[in-house]
């Protein structure tokens, strides 16, 4: 018959009979709470700037609202403001957003320019048929 492990409590905790395995397990317990407090005291927040709403967000929310004409004024506005700044990676990461918003901006131009183009043919076609 297999053995069970037991933990006998007295009045007085100092004086509690444990078995090794027991023991074993409550030791590794300890040690893992003590590692874990170790890594969460270790863990520093960098202290985030507050410049005011994120400009990224805003670029990205224009552009899915398609208003690309919106969202290319303020990406260049505001990546005068960082090259003015010094913000050389944010100034690096706008010019590289930029670039795909205005590419993104003139397919959609050419986009609509051809959907037109097809409706206007379209009534042309009517008219010559017409006659």
């Amino acid at each position: 018959m297999a053995k069970k492990n037991r933990i006998y409590d007295f009045d007085d905790e100092d004086d509690v009979v444990i078995d090794k395995k027991t023991k074993r397990r409550m030791e590794r317990a300890k040690n893992r709470e003590t590692q874990q407090r170790k890594q969460e005291e270790e863990v520093v927040e960098e202290p985030v700037e507050e410049s005011g709403p994120d400009v990224m967000s805003e670029i990205a929310l224009l552009c899915q609202e398609n208003r690309w004409r919106e969202a290319v004024l303020l990406g260049h506005g505001a990546l005068e403001e960082a090259k003015a700044e010094g913000k050389e990676d944010m100034a690096f990461s706008l010019s590289m957003a930029m670039t795909k918003i205005e590419m993104s901006w003139r397919r959609q131009m050419a986009a609509a320019f051809m959907s037109k183009a097809k409706e206007m043919l379209k009534k042309e076609y009517l008219l010559d048929v017409g006659e």
